[in-house]
């Protein structure tokens, strides 16, 4: 997911297209933006994973009653550049190109009146929404700009009581990942900040006192701030890790936690995300500030899951490893590409260069289809973290044309994977 951080770089890569006009002369990859040819851009801003962009259509930049807007939202890998062109005809190198994605989003921009030279504003893989209403955008990012957690308005005290006033009733997860109340914040943010707040990612907010709420709003606005200058996330000491980088222990557990709930706690919006937290270091002990509803998370929620850690000496068989480069650059890596062998997993080298290539699922056993099992984890809240064997077709029936095979993973399919298997695989 392009959480805050890299919607707030996109916002500023689009920055440099205002005051420029659409272009009419150049082709549309959608018909349905022909209104804004012609048009110039006027304002480009974010609020927490979105992105807006304002065009009028007079000269009068006073007259906001023609404005209208283009929002972007980049889900889980979306992606957006800007490039200068001399000519229509001018094409991109083919390697600065993701030919594997889609393109949703391609406007021309003159760089000036008769110059013959434009700017191309480019999106992929993004959900692009128009018309919006500009009147929407420009109050969206009013009301929410002192919460976002990349904003230079923000602002903790805001947050502080957003959470405590709009997140009353809900899971800390829910709270955090709610854009209302935390624009910008999306999975691996609320992962680490909690792990560094030492907070249970399971606790109702209720159960929260105001010095960890505090914490963690530090926390999160730090590691956003720190992912926003660099462009990369920081270091991830539980987020797809099987071993803490805090205290060093084989004590993560994963589940998938938030969304809707039977007892009328969770928000019905929310999404359920697979979470990663530290059993030693996040220990779910509760502060209770006033129940909720009367009740507080029963204290027995610690043994739920598997621990993800294995102990690599346990193993008895040898690793392969690209023998040019060595063990430690070796990788494990899953088949993505569609065909015969799609989502087994291989061991290759870091090297782009090489060529070390070698199955890794030599122990796995064949299902009733013929084909090699694929290796899985299990998300769920009683076997979270828990390796399992099924069939790459899935079950029979509702579209699905596997057999069905399931079973649980055992050490001698997963010794020789060793510390290489990582539960995002």
């Amino acid at each position: 997911m392009v959480e805050g951080p890299g919607a707030t770089r996109n916002g500023r890569k689009a920055q440099v297209l205002i005051g420029k006009v659409v272009s009419s002369s150049a082709p549309l990859l959608n018909p349905c933006h022909a209104p804004l040819v012609g048009c110039t851009l006027i304002e480009a801003f974010t609020v927490g994973k979105e992105m807006f962009l304002i065009f009028n259509d007079t000269e009068d930049d006073n007259d906001a009653s023609s404005d209208t807007a283009i929002r972007l939202h980049f889900g889980m890998n979306g992606s957006f550049r800007t490039r200068k062109v001399a000519n229509l005809e001018q094409q991109p190198p083919s390697s600065s190109t993701p030919h594997w994605k889609q393109n949703d989003l391609k406007l021309y921009f003159e760089n000036g009146i008769n110059s013959g030279s434009y700017t191309v504003a480019e999106a992929w893989d993004t959900t692009v929404n128009y018309p919006v209403s500009a009147s929407s955008a420009r109050d969206k990012f009013t009301n929410l700009s002192s919460r976002d957690v990349c904003s230079v308005l923000f602002n903790a005290q805001n947050v502080f009581t957003s959470l405590r006033q709009l997140g009353s009733s809900l899971n800390i997860s829910d709270a955090l990942l709610n854009q209302e109340i935390c624009p910008g914040v999306g999975n691996i943010i609320k992962i680490e900040s909690l792990h560094r707040s030492t907070i249970d990612p399971r606790r109702m907010m209720g159960s929260i006192a105001d010095i960890e709420l505090r914490r963690l709003i530090r926390h999160a606005r730090q590691y956003s701030m720190d992912w926003l200058k660099t462009g990369r996330a920081g270091t991830k000491l539980v987020y797809n890790q099987t071993v803490c980088g805090t205290c060093k222990g084989m004590t993560i557990k994963m589940q998938k936690i938030g969304g809707p709930s039977t007892d009328g706690n969770s928000n019905s919006n929310a999404i359920s995300r697979v979470t990663f937290w530290c059993t030693a270091c996040q220990p779910f002990n509760s502060t209770p500030l006033g129940s909720i509803n009367g009740t507080m998370p029963s204290l027995t929620a610690g043994n739920e899951g598997t621990i993800l850690g294995r102990n690599p000496t346990l193993s008895n068989r040898t690793q392969p490893q690209c023998p040019q480069h060595g063990h430690r650059a070796t990788k494990l890596s899953r088949v993505r590409k569609e065909g015969a062998n799609i989502l087994r997993i291989f061991f290759t080298c870091k090297m782009k260069s090489c060529q070390y290539f070698h199955w890794a699922d030599g122990t796995f056993p064949s299902c009733q289809c013929g084909k090699k099992t694929i290796l899985r984890i299990s998300k769920t809240k009683t076997s979270g973290g828990r390796w399992f064997l099924c069939c790459a077709g899935g079950g029979r029936g509702n579209n699905n044309n596997g057999c069905g095979h399931f079973t649980w993973a055992t050490n001698d399919h997963l010794d020789i994977l060793s510390t290489l298997l990582t539960p995002l695989l």
